[in-house]
Formats: structure tokens, C-alpha cells, sequence
């Protein structure tokens, strides 16, 4: 599917605090195209508190993979351009609802198919104390099996069949999250300035969370939410049996650059 009609979101940026705008329109292009350059032309880096699109400068446009995630989890991967002011993506509600609901109310088209990246073997990344990894399967649409554990959260693991439908009802409203013995560290270092409980759950002995959680386990299904909006890195849909154990971004986007290198940055 691609967007018929302009969408212009506006608000504070997550970690810097500074009034952030997109703007997604239908333009005449076979990709999704960021400030005129295509995902997959982009370098990217992550760390547990985003991911980050990088031009060859070394300017970047900062915590992306909400948006991705509502695009891409909705269908939407050609035929628009996205243009980002501010040096990063609006925070909006902390989750991918506001842009999806946009989505659902403008009039969709079917372009030519983006044929989706098939691997054949598996693709495994560990982090460094291979205590946490991210694998992806051969299968024959996107499938995710994500584990997470946290203090005062606990172990929650969620299995995922992706579909647009599927998206929308039971991944595009789980909500980012912080701990709150974290946030004085990352405001002191610049970071989570435009956080509140607009946009995200703080958790401590008692989690925060503005009018309650959507669901109890809403902290796993955020972090296949963010899983969705990483693997648009790839530039085209990906079918995968992805399991994920106590991943973040990096490990994310490590598994997308793994992909690249093994099936081909052009022509994959």
C-alpha cells in the first residue's frame, strides 16, 4: 500500500525536548524515502534508547523507529517521503496509534509489490556477553517471538503474526517506557527531555503509566513495536520467524545490517 493523501505531525522531540515536525507524502518513488534519501541508503545506529538514521555527513535524524514502525506496520513502504524537521521524530503519543490511526483514515492505493526479502539460512546476533540475541528464521511471512525481562516488570514474552490488522489492533498503542532510577542519568546526558507521561510508562515500584496500561504486557509488545519500525532499515518487508531475547535497538539493527551484508545492499 502507499499514502494518498499528506499527513503533518508535530510535537516535542523524545530526548531532545524541541518542537520536532514531519510531514509524509505520497510521492512517485518504488521506496520510503527520509529527507529525499532512501531507508536503505541510510547508515543507522542504536542504542536501548533509539535508533538513529545517519546521512554520510554524520547529521542525523533521531529516534525513528516509532514512525517506521507505524508505516511499515500499517503496509506502507512505497510511494512516500518523509521530511523531518527539528533533527528528530516527534514523540507524539510514544507509540505508533496517532500516526496509524492517520493512516487508516486516508485513502490507500496498491502500487506495484514490494517483494519482501526471503532469506534462506538463519541470521544470529548476539550482544557481547551473548546474553542477549536476536535471530531470524526462513519463513514464510513475518512471525516474532520477543522475550523481555526487567526489574519491577518481570519476564514477558509475546508471540506475534504479523498482518497490518493484526498491527493495529495489538502492537500500534504499546507505549515506550523508562525506569525511573534512569531518567536523572538521561537528562543529565541530554536525553529523554521531551519525556512524560504523555508519550511514555515510567516504572518503578510503581508503574506510571496515563490512564492505566493498555495491557498488562505491554512493555514486550512495545518492544516488537520497536522491532517492526528497526527492520524498516532493510528498505522492503522482511519474512522471518525473528526470536528475540532481551533485545533493544542495537541488537535490532545489528540483525538488519547482518541481513544487508549476507543477501546484498542493492538488489536484494
Amino acid at each position: 500500500m502507499t499514502l494518498n493523501g499528506k499527513i503533518i505531525l508535530k510535537g516535542v522531540g523524545l530526548h531532545s525536548g524541541k518542537e520536532c515536525e514531519l510531514v509524509i507524502e505520497p510521492y512517485e518513488t518504488d521506496e520510503i524515502l527520509m529527507n529525499e534519501l532512501p531507508l536503505k541508503d541510510f547508515n543507522f545506529t542504536g542504542t536501548n534508547r533509539g535508533s538513529d538514521y545517519v546521512f554520510k555527513d554524520g547529521s542525523r535524524i533521531k529516534t525513528c523507529e516509532h514512525v517506521l514502525s507505524a508505516l511499515t506496520g500499517m503496509g506502507i513502504w512505497s510511494g512516500v517521503k518523509l521530511t523531518v524537521k527539528g533533527g528528530e521524530m516527534p514523540a507524539l503519543d510514544g507509540c505508533g496509534r496517532i500516526l496509524s490511526d492517520e493512516i487508516s483514515k486516508s485513502p490507500l492505493k496498491i502500487p506495484n509489490k514490494i517483494k519482501a526479502l526471503e532469506i534462506s539460512s538463519p541470521v544470529i546476533v548476539f550482544s557481547e556477553d551473548r546474553k542477549r540475541f536476536v535471530a531470524a528464521f526462513p519463513y514464510d511471512h513475518l512471525h516474532v517471538t520477543y522475550t523481555v525481562e526487567y526489574d519491577f516488570i518481570g519476564t514477558q514474552i509475546f508471540d506475534y503474526d504479523h498482518s497490518p490488522e493484526n498491527y493495529y489492533e495489538n502492537i500500534s498503542r504499546a507505549r515506550t517506557f523508562a525506569m525511573l532510577s534512569d531518567i536523572e542519568y538521561l537528562r543529565s546526558h541530554g536525553m529523554a527531555l521531551g519525556g512524560s507521561l504523555d508519550n511514555a510508562i515510567v516504572v518503578g515500584e510503581k508503574i506510571q503509566a496515563s490512564g492505566g496500561l493498555h495491557w498488562p504486557n505491554e512493555f514486550v509488545r512495545h518492544k516488537v513495536l520497536d522491532l517492526i519500525g528497526d527492520l524498516a532499515a532493510l528498505g522492503k518487508p522482511l519474512n522471518a520467524h525473528i526470536i528475540a531475547v532481551r533485545a533493544g535497538h542495537e541488537l535490532h539493527l545489528k540483525l538488519a545490517e547482518e541481513l544487508k551484508k549476507s543477501y546484498g545492499r542493492v538488489g536484494y
